[in-house]
């Protein structure tokens, strides 16, 4: 397992062997950016690690952007990377292990929020992580509460640097949206150029998610909220009064529309309610019951399906909501559903979704739901490129005559 001791490195001679010769996989872990992650263990050390596998056929400039951006990163705070493979059709990125998952996923395996003496252990390191990019001049951009993880030792990492990008000496700002669109900064949306407060924006957003279980706009759809996020007010909790004042104003001090306003990393960390933060142990506890209830549910006998609370909704970004009733979108996996043909089951599948007959969901197993999400997230992607365009589109007669206006006045 890994820790802040951790001195484990892949040599030359191992990283020129095929990698099964050197590693044991032992499971999937789950879905990251861009590729499947697995839990492996290094044959010759019993070392526990993860490995990304990537199909080449994706984006590989976004890959080699990400494996760049984990080489340069050494820090407790940031999830290390030991190397890379070439192996058929695939990338092999081997990582840091980390056996705790992400904080997205101890809420789900728990059914509960975080209490403010764990979401300020989580924040204070979230923190020290973004300060040791931003220091590097890195910004993260897809800050969120699945790409925080946890070891078994308590301590939460930065990882998933699939839309990493890096300034330049002089930091200059970007002006691409990349993220997911809840956490988006306002500046990022707007395309007005953006820097490392944008990442503070989004801690911000993920604070909120931790307390509430999903982010503010998560119950309108994401290319509504791309529209609402820049022209409405900072959000904040639903119900304030339910927070210490050190928390409210921690919010509050991410959550600033103008970034020149915004605080920086290094700010946030002198902030009381980061200061302040209680030790590993905070985070151990809800490590070890979340471990305890998966050990539990996989060892339990199948439950009937109406007994069944989770799992909630899927917000874009595999962000996981949970709930206690229909209107949270509770699903139940029901895995002996069968359907005659291929064509009958895409006919009915899109029927029932287009007639919002959601009951047709608990038929299908939980490998159909994923795929069928990931279909879906692909589809959101496209509406959204489209939509960015279209909007671009409108803006951009603005602003030429915006510039021509303002030579006049100039001259």
């Amino acid at each position: 397992m890994c820790g802040p001791s951790d001195v484990f490195k892949l040599d030359s001679a191992a990283l020129n062997k095929q990698p099964e010769e050197v590693f044991d996989i032992v499971g999937k872990l789950g879905e990251g950016s861009y590729g499947s992650v697995h839990k492996a263990v290094h044959r010759e050390s019993g070392h526990t690690l993860a490995i990304k596998k990537v199909p080449v056929d994706t984006d590989l400039q976004e890959i080699i952007k990400e494996i760049s951006i984990m080489q340069q990163c050494d820090s407790k705070y940031v999830v290390k990377y030991y190397g890379s493979y070439f192996k058929n059709s695939d990338l092999w990125i081997v990582m840091e292990y980390c056996g705790a998952g992400s904080v997205s996923d101890i809420m789900r395996l728990r059914r509960k929020t975080l209490t403010e003496r764990e979401m300020s252990a989580v924040l204070r390191d979230t923190i020290q992580g973004l300060r040791y990019l931003h220091d590097l001049k890195k910004i993260h951009r897809d800050i969120k509460a699945g790409n925080i993880l946890l070891n078994t030792e308590g301590q939460a990492k930065l990882a998933d640097f699939g839309v990493a990008g890096q300034l330049t000496d002089t930091m200059a700002k970007r002006n691409t949206v990349i993220g997911t669109p809840f956490w988006m900064a306002p500046e990022v949306i707007e395309e007005i150029g953006y820097d490392t407060k944008a990442d503070i924006w989004s801690l911000g957003i993920t604070a909120i998610e931790m307390a509430e279980g999903r982010p503010p706009y998560a119950d309108i759809h994401p290319m509504r909220a791309i529209f609402m996020i820049p022209t409405k007010p900072p959000p904040t909790f639903k119900k304030p009064d339910e927070w210490s004042e050190e928390f409210n104003d921690f919010i509050k001090q991410c959550l600033v529309k103008k970034p020149d306003d915004r605080k920086t990393a290094s700010q946030l960390v002198e902030h009381s309610f980061i200061a302040n933060a209680p030790g590993p142990e905070v985070l151990q506890a809800i490590i070890k019951d979340a471990s305890e209830i998966q050990f539990n549910s996989r060892n339990a006998p199948p439950a009937e399906p109406d007994a069944a609370t989770m799992v909630g909704g899927q917000l874009d970004g595999r962000t996981l909501l949970t709930g206690n009733n229909p209107d949270d979108r509770t699903l139940v996996e029901n895995p002996a559903a069968t359907v005659n043909t291929e064509a009958e089951y895409e006919n009915r599948f899109h029927k029932s979704m287009a007639d919002g007959d959601y009951e047709f969901l608990r038929e299908l197993s939980l490998d159909e739901l994923l795929r069928r999400k990931n279909n879906l997230e692909a589809e959101m992607d496209e509406e959204l490129r489209e939509l960015q365009r279209r909007y671009q589109t409108k803006r951009q007669p603005i602003l030429d005559v915006i510039a021509v206006k303002k030579n006049r006045s100039a001259n």
